[in-house]
């Protein structure tokens, strides 16, 4: 029997012998009923101790691979060999996912608190009571930041056992649905589109509802008459408009009356550079009928992957007795808790709305003198913006510079006018550059 140990291994010495073994018997090289080398011959042949090839042996005679016969030695047992068949190395295809030029989702990285985020890090890895699993909902410290925050800034009406944490919006929405046992929806046309890929994998119907230039349109949502309406009331994806009030108190009447829940996404509304951001749905909301998420993708960074709910009180009580969890590391939230707390996050916005508003300001006031024929949307908030040029069809053009067409978004192909451009990531300079490249050869 051929035995190779690697001493400069990980694996242990009493570890390979056993697989060595093990592997030999199973295969069949070894053969039933034949007699093993004996402890002092392995020790002695291999050069180890005689505590290894013990443990080894062991481990051996636990798995009932051998037997002992006293005063002999050890024996294969009888067992069945593992069947094989030949196979090659499969080849797994997977569909090339695109990126794109001037992206959404993506933010300036040299504006992260990188310093203070670390900081907080260390404190928080040093607390072994974290090791140990917490709250299914989320960490209470967690939860009361984001009470106190949502409160001061978007006037979200909660206690903190109505807050549930969760690694992205699409993960909440799919805890949301279950709770809500499946439901139809209706959702916005152009939309965001997690929404349709959650409706999607969890084969649920849903309707579609225009957006006009105050938001979703409400004779859709009536005559849709889906018990649920997902909305992004504060910023629309991806046109950019505002829920007008009017529609707000239309739209929260509706539910009421038709006992139809509200989800109001409301994804980047921290980044408004014309006032202050306007408060919530939920916050206008009197009759628990809106469920709230957001995300800390954008004000934080987006590998962050925490995101957050806060859910009527009926609702609530369901999460709690269904025993669902929020599946986000206690480190992870802890250290995000003492970044709000501890007064972190609202400077953070303030230095990165200035920063981000400037880009905006600046991209815009370049667009509308340099190419005036060319139409902004939604520039007033968020981190992108959709650049229409009007009675041209430049479809063909935005997947020449690789852009985002605002099709994307949308069930019906209207927008051929239209590209979606994000600011986060790349320099004023670099966007202007990319645009001026492709609206010259647009517009000649």
């Amino acid at each position: 029997m051929y035995i190779k140990l690697d001493t400069k291994s990980e694996i242990s010495l009493y570890e390979q012998l056993y697989q060595e073994i093990r592997s030999q018997i199973l295969k069949g090289d070894i053969k039933s009923n034949v007699k093993l080398p004996s402890k002092r011959h392995l020790k002695m042949d291999l050069s180890i101790s005689m505590t290894t090839v013990e443990r080894a042996y062991d481990q051996l005679l636990d798995e009932n691979l051998v037997y002992s016969v006293e005063k002999s030695g050890f024996y294969v047992s009888e067992i069945d060999l593992l069947k094989t068949t030949p196979k090659e190395v499969p080849h797994i295809t997977k569909p090339r996912q695109k990126t794109f030029r001037l992206a959404l989702g993506t933010i300036d990285t040299s504006i992260v608190q990188r310093d203070v985020i670390k900081q907080i890090s260390k404190v928080v890895f040093e607390q072994d009571d974290l090791l140990n699993p917490g709250e299914n909902s989320g960490e209470y410290e967690l939860r009361k930041a984001i009470s106190d925050y949502l409160h001061f800034n978007r006037g979200v009406s909660c206690s903190i056992d109505q807050i549930f944490i969760g690694p992205s919006t699409e993960f909440l929405l799919q805890q949301v649905l279950f709770l809500l046992d499946y439901p139809g929806m209706t959702i916005e046309n152009p939309g965001y589109p997690v929404v349709k890929k959650v409706i999607s994998h969890l084969n649920l119907t849903h309707d579609i509802a225009r957006v006009d230039h105050d938001g979703i349109n409400m004779n859709d949502i009536i005559s849709n008459k889906n018990p649920v309406v997902h909305v992004t009331p504060s910023h629309q994806f991806p046109s950019g408009v505002v829920l007008s009030l009017k529609k707000r108190i239309q739209l929260l009447n509706h539910a009421l009356e038709n006992d139809v829940y509200i989800v109001e996404d409301d994804y980047d509304s921290e980044f408004r550079y014309t006032g202050k951001p306007l408060p919530s749905l939920q916050g206008l909301d009197q009759n628990d009928r809106t469920i709230y998420m957001s995300t800390f993708s954008k004000s934080l960074y987006p590998s962050l992957r925490l995101s957050v709910m806060v859910l009527p009180k009926s609702l609530s009580e369901k999460y709690y007795r269904e025993k669902l969890s929020c599946n986000v590391s206690r480190q992870m939230q802890h250290i995000v808790a003492r970044y709000i707390s501890e007064g972190y996050l609202n400077r953070h916005i303030n230095r990165v709305r200035k920063i981000y508003s400037k880009k905006m300001r600046n991209i815009t006031k370049w667009l509308k003198t340099s190419f005036p024929a060319v139409g902004v949307d939604g520039e007033h908030t968020g981190m992108h913006f959709v650049l229409r040029c009007p009675n041209r069809d430049i479809i063909r053009m935005v997947d020449k510079y690789n852009l985002i067409s605002k099709n994307n978004y949308s069930v019906h192909n209207h927008f051929n006018d239209s590209v979606i451009v994000g600011i986060g990531e790349e320099s004023t300079e670099e966007i202007i550059s990319t645009l001026n490249e492709f609206l010259n050869e647009i517009y000649g």
